[in-house]
């Protein structure tokens, strides 16, 4: 059954439209964020430049910003939920 049928379940059709809204927004802002670090990358690199640095060597400055900002790495630590150790009394 398509969405677009008069028997369509309508919880379905609401949730199907605000699923693409939320991943139309998401690929908006991820868009926006790529934007601006593309332009911080480039004065990165540009700086670097103009301070003398290798064009080599900047390149590689303005990749590990680019490189750093758009892949975080993911720094998670788990704790136990409760002191193995402990007593029960």
């Amino acid at each position: 059954m398509n969405e677009n049928e008069p028997n369509a379940n309508p919880f379905q059709s609401f949730f199907n439209e605000l699923e693409d809204q939320f991943n139309e927004a998401l690929m908006e802002k991820r868009a926006s964020v790529a934007v601006s670090v593309a332009g911080v990358a480039g004065l990165v690199y540009r700086s670097a430049v103009a301070e003398g640095v290798p064009g080599d060597l900047a390149k590689a400055f303005a990749a590990e910003y680019w490189d750093r900002e758009m892949n975080p790495p993911i720094v998670a630590e788990a704790g136990p939920l409760f002191d193995l150790d402990e007593d029960d009394e």
